[in-house]
C-alpha cells in the first residue's frame, strides 16, 4: 500500500514545497453511492502502476518540487469537514504553496474555496462537473456534494464546464443568477470575462469524464468528456491563468472492480502536478 503519491517527497524531505498534495477521505455528503472516501488511498496506490515520466509533457515527476502531506484529519460531521479542509488549505496557501487535493466527494471543494478566499479575496472558480450541483441545500444540508457549485458561486465568480445533468429547480436558479456554464470544456464568453486577472481554483469532479473512461464514481452520467480532451482543457487553464489550487474529487474506486478508475485518476493527478510544476520553466 502506497503511503504517498508517486515520486512525492515527504514534508521532512521538502518542508517548503511549491506544490502540496492533501488527501480528504470523506464521502459523508454524497447523495447516492459511497466509495469516494477511499479515493485518496486508492489513487496513491494506483500511482505506483504508472510512470513518473509523462510522454505527453516530456517531463518527470522527479523534477516537480511537490510533497504529499498525507490526509487531512477529519471530524465526523460535514460542517466540521468543510472547516478542517478550509483551515488546511489556508495554511498552505499563505505560504504561497499550490494545493492539489484528492477527494473525497465534491463537497470538499467548499472547504478548499473557503480557505483560499481568506488568502485570495478576488479568487475565481472553474468547476468541471457532469452535474450543476447548484442546490441551496440537499437532504437538509448546505454541505452536500449537490451544493458545491452554489457555495463556490456565493464566494466568487464561478464557471461550470462539462455539465450534462441538473434538477429543473437548480437549473432555473443558475439561469436566474447568470451562472456561466457549458456542456463542453471550452469557456463561454461570459466566463472568460469573469475569470480574467483573478487567481483560479479548479474544482474537478471525476464524473465530468465519460463513464466509459472512469466508471468508478458515485453519480456517473453518460455523454462525458474524453480523457485527452480534459487534459487539453486543463493545460489551457494552467497556461493562461494563475491556478492556485486543484481539487480532484469523486473517484470512488470500490465502484470499479477493474481498478481502472483509480489508475485514470492517478494519471490525471500526475499530469496536473506536471502542469503546475512547469509554470515559469522555459
Amino acid at each position: 500500500m502506497a503511503t504517498r503519491f508517486l515520486a512525492a517527497r515527504t514534508l521532512e524531505e521538502l518542508p517548503s514545497p511549491a506544490i502540496v498534495l492533501l488527501g480528504v477521505p470523506w464521502d459523508g455528503s454524497v447523495s447516492w453511492r459511497h466509495g469516494a472516501a477511499q479515493g485518496p488511498r486508492a489513487i496513491r496506490d494506483a500511482s505506483e502502476s504508472i510512470e513518473e515520466f509523462s510522454l505527453r509533457q516530456r517531463r518527470s515527476l522527479r523534477d516537480v518540487p511537490f510533497a504529499d502531506a498525507g490526509d487531512v484529519p477529519l471530524p465526523e460531521d460535514a460542517a466540521g469537514v468543510v472547516s478542517a479542509v478550509a483551515n488546511a488549505v489556508e495554511r498552505w496557501a499563505r505560504q504561497g504553496t499550490t494545493v492539489v487535493t484528492l477527494g473525497g466527494d465534491h463537497s470538499i471543494s467548499i472547504g478548499t474555496a473557503r480557505g483560499l478566499h481568506r488568502v485570495y479575496p478576488d479568487l475565481a472558480h472553474v468547476v468541471f462537473d457532469a452535474h450543476f450541483d447548484f442546490r441551496p441545500e440537499y437532504d437538509g444540508s448546505p454541505f452536500s456534494h449537490a451544493c458545491g457549485t452554489r457555495r463556490m458561486a456565493e464566494l466568487g465568480p464561478t464557471v461550470l464546464l462539462g455539465a450534462r445533468s441538473a434538477a429543473e429547480e437548480e437549473f432555473a436558479d443558475a439561469e436566474r443568477l447568470s451562472l456561466p456554464w457549458s456542456s463542453g470544456l471550452t469557456l463561454p464568453p461570459s466566463g472568460v470575462e469573469r475569470l480574467l486577472g483573478r487567481p483560479l481554483h479548479i474544482s474537478l469532479d471525476c464524473d465530468v469524464l465519460d463513464p466509459s473512461v472512469l466508471p468508478g464514481t458515485g453519480n456517473p452520467e453518460p455523454g462525458g468528456a474524453a480523457f485527452l480532451d480534459l487534459l487539453k482543457a486543463l493545460e489551457a487553464f494552467v497556461r493562461e491563468f494563475q491556478v492556485v489550487a486543484v481539487d480532484v474529487c469523486e473517484a470512488a474506486p470500490p465502484l470499479d472492480p477493474s481498478g481502472m478508475s483509480a489508475v485514470t485518476a492517478a494519471s490525471l493527478v500526475r499530469e496536473i502536478l506536471l502542469l503546475l510544476g512547469a509554470r515559469g520553466v522555459g
